[in-house]
């Protein structure tokens, strides 16, 4: 699009060694607004370049980073490598970085909003509950609800097997616990990476992807089982600012979700919680990444939407 600038990131991470690399999207003129975007599990921000450049036009500055363990952020050999000890803190330090980094740039006074998909929307929770005054908004896509009693016994598992292996060690128990649960979900898939979407092409382009689909470690499932044992937590929604506009959007074939269940739990969590400005939206015919389905276009318009109304 015309008039819209992309200029690389770079800061260090709160890990002490990373060096996390992102991108700026910028529109032509003086932003209205920043949304700071939180990827997913095995993926990397440019795949939301589509996404960000849609919201550039519409006048807002994007920002996103490469997580630790993922994209330009990770040393060769080491994606989905993750500390089992703290990379659930320090994957929400990164994200605090990146908002100061970026109000220093554009001013505290512009609206600021977070957009987390899949991993990124636990860790957009869990920040939330810490760092949330001064938001004006964040949304929470591809989110699921996991029982406090699941994340503990897949942490302790997850760190168990740390302990015998390394928690660089990938493990096959693992995996099919964590996302191959996700691909046995799917009936009648023509591939174990069905669960993504509908859209074939996004599903190719994915898997053509050297930064796309790698294993998680075992620090990685522990970190990830931290951050959902965090995140669904009822105190968690608690700590959430009660003024806090929240948007929760998923498909209803996502199996992150529970095809729409989990993202209604959560939803219901945080008004039960006091959550005063708090929105749903299961879009029909999609599966966990709805901002690469077919029908991408209207959830793009219903997102930029919502942020304009709470400009």
């Amino acid at each position: 699009m015309a008039g819209i600038t992309k200029e690389p990131l770079l800061f260090a991470s709160a890990d002490r060694t990373s060096q996390i690399k992102g991108w700026l999207w910028l529109p032509e003129g003086t932003p209205k607004g920043v949304v700071q975007l939180t990827h997913g599990m095995a993926e990397h921000i440019e795949r939301y370049d589509e996404f960000a450049r849609f919201l550039a036009g519409r006048g807002f500055a994007v920002c996103g980073h490469d997580q630790i363990g993922h994209g330009a952020s990770a040393p060769l050999g080491k994606h989905g490598c993750l500390p089992a000890a703290h990379g659930a803190a320090v994957l929400i330090a990164d994200v605090d970085t990146l908002r100061h980094l970026m109000q220093t740039r554009m001013g505290i006074e512009t609206p600021y909003f977070l957009f987390g998909h899949s991993l990124g929307s636990f860790i957009t929770r869990a920040y939330i509950s810490r760092h949330g005054t001064g938001l004006a908004g964040a949304i929470i896509c591809g989110t699921g609800h996991v029982p406090t009693a699941t994340s503990k016994a897949g942490n302790a598992v997850c760190r168990l097997i740390c302990r015998l292996k390394g928690e660089d060690a990938v493990s096959g128990l693992l995996n099919s616990m964590g996302v191959g649960a996700y691909a046995k979900a799917i009936k009648d898939a023509a591939g174990p990476l069905d669960w993504l979407s509908y859209n074939r092409e996004n599903i190719r382009r994915y898997e053509a992807d050297p930064l796309c689909g790698f294993p998680f470690s075992a620090g990685g499932y522990a970190v990830v089982t931290a951050l959902t044992g965090e995140a669904c937590a009822p105190a968690c929604f608690a700590r959430i600012p009660h003024d806090l506009p929240l948007l929760f959007i998923s498909g209803d074939g996502d199996p992150v979700g529970s095809c729409g269940e989990g993202v209604r739990t959560a939803f219901q969590m945080a008004r039960d919680a006091g959550s005063v400005d708090a929105y749903c939206i299961i879009y029909e015919h999609m599966r966990h990444e709805i901002l690469n389905e077919d029908g991408r276009g209207q959830v793009m318009e219903d997102i930029a939407t919502w942020l304009e109304e709470r400009l």
